[in-house]
């Protein structure tokens, strides 16, 4: 991604003293706010219900892997609401897609139309859409004063990072790239570089609302310890209570590794704010502990595990489409997958047992986007392997079956796109612009196709009551 020549559309923000007349009502998402420069490009926006451009904003700018702005907005609209962040949310930036146009454009047209704190500029994103967030704080060296890493980190081949940028960092407990945040975690420990690492219960995902929240209520407080926001002591009081009792939470359901880690980041957040006695007695008393030193151990036995179902089940991914028998894999695969769910009840460890489900999740993903990549490319024969592959190591997952029908439907195959199609559905499909793809334009008239799009324009109508 060519980001350089963006620092100086962030340096903007720091120059732009006139704000053009508001257009957008504050206190609403609204999930397409067109870009002025050029109509193809849009995000979706939340302003805080107090919003006036007579005082300047915090702003988080959020990059979501597929271009769903309004999901990433809507996710951060109660934390944006309670602490006066403006959030912007990109349309146009989406995974394999080289983002710095849609960057640019976003970023030159909300300095433009809002009221903007340069000192306060943050970035977020999920999976990709993360490492796109990354991406701009590395560029731009000083102008951003956190990220917001969900599910992914850093952009292939960093060199260095930024000194002034901190990072909140959350992944699931069994979400693939779970190893790499905790390496990313380590690594600006080392660097002595501002972080906070936060664990949820789930896969490769977006962090749930409230961590969300808790994130914006994280990067308000960093702002009172740098003299960016004013300090305010009712709400460093409230904040440090909630994260020792969250430490104290987790020590008394045994996790003792996430409730030291927890502890030092207290000491880290609010040292410079009020006392931290009690966090840091507990930090040393934990250290010495033998329940640490067990759960270190189990967290490497853990991250072994992962290790080894995604070479198991990835060598039989790589196969595909290479010469051998991809009937023949694509059972061994399945072999393999029913292994590695035996294992998966048979593990006693909850460690364990998430270490083989980040190894499944990891291989599922390297099947969808080597898919992704084949759709792009037009190898739709690969492409259906893929996804086949996808299927069979995930077959509640709606995702891979919808991906698997928009490949039949390319290539003309009407009955096994409705049988996939089918499948997407009954496994939460939900989404009615799935089926409004163009690719399917040719089952429009089929009975069978017509259900299925009843079937999920309900459910998305049932899910907004």
């Amino acid at each position: 991604m060519h980001l350089r020549g963006l620092i100086w559309i962030f340096v903007l923000a720091c120059l732009s003293i006139t704000v053009s007349a508001q257009d957008v009502k504050p206190g609403e998402v609204h999930p397409s706010v067109t870009v002025r420069e050029d109509a193809t490009h849009s995000y979706a926006l939340y302003l805080p219900s107090n919003y006036t451009p007579q005082k300047r904003w915090p702003i988080l700018v959020a990059f979501d892997p597929f271009g769903r702005g309004a999901t990433a907005v809507k996710l951060f609209q109660k934390g944006a609401e309670k602490y006066g962040f403006i959030v912007a949310g990109s349309n146009n930036s989406r995974n394999f897609s080289d983002s710095s146009t849609a960057i640019r454009l976003l970023w030159t047209d909300v300095i433009h139309r809002f009221a903007i704190d340069p000192r306060r500029i943050y970035t977020t994103g999920l999976s990709g859409g993360a490492r796109v967030a990354s991406s701009i704080a590395i560029a731009c060296k000083t102008c951003v004063a956190g990220v917001i890493a969900c599910a992914a980190g850093l952009p292939p081949d960093t060199k260095a990072l930024p000194e002034t940028t901190e990072w909140f960092l959350a992944t699931g407990t069994t979400d693939f790239n779970y190893p790499e945040m905790l390496k990313l975690h380590e690594n600006l420990e080392s660097h002595r570089l501002v972080n906070r690492l936060e664990v949820f219960d789930g896969p490769h995902s977006w962090m749930p609302s409230s961590m969300a929240e808790d994130a914006l209520s994280w990067l308000q407080l960093r702002a009172m310890v740098k003299g960016t926001a004013p300090v305010n002591k009712d709400f460093i009081e409230e904040e440090f209570q909630k994260r020792t009792m969250a430490a104290q939470s987790l020590l008394d359901k045994g996790n003792t590794l996430r409730a030291w880690r927890t502890y030092q980041e207290i000491v880290n957040d609010f040292g410079k704010l009020r006392d931290v006695g009690v966090a840091e007695k507990a930090v040393a008393q934990l250290k010495a502990s033998k329940e640490l030193q067990r759960a270190r151990k189990n967290e490497k036995t853990a991250l072994n595990q992962q290790e080894r179902v995604e070479a198991k089940l990835g060598t039989i991914v790589s196969s595909l489409g290479s010469g051998t028998d991809d009937r023949e894999a694509l059972l061994q695969l399945e072999s393999v997958v029913n292994d590695q769910n035996r294992s998966l009840r048979a593990e006693s460890e909850l460690s364990g047992r998430e270490g083989i489900e980040r190894g499944i999740w990891s291989a599922f993903v390297v099947a969808m986007e080597n898919g992704q990549k084949a759709v792009l490319a037009r190898d739709y024969p690969s492409a259906k392997l893929m996804f086949q592959a996808a299927t069979v190591i995930r077959p509640e997952a709606a995702w891979a079956h919808s991906s698997l029908a928009n490949v039949y439907a390319v290539t003309g195959d009407k009955k096994h796109a409705v049988s996939e199609l089918r499948k997407a559905v009954d496994e939460g499909l939900s989404n009615p612009e799935t089926l409004n793809d163009k690719n399917y334009d040719l089952l429009r008239g089929d009975p069978a196709f017509k259900e299925l799009v009843a079937r999920v324009n309900a459910k998305a109508q049932s899910n907004q009551q």
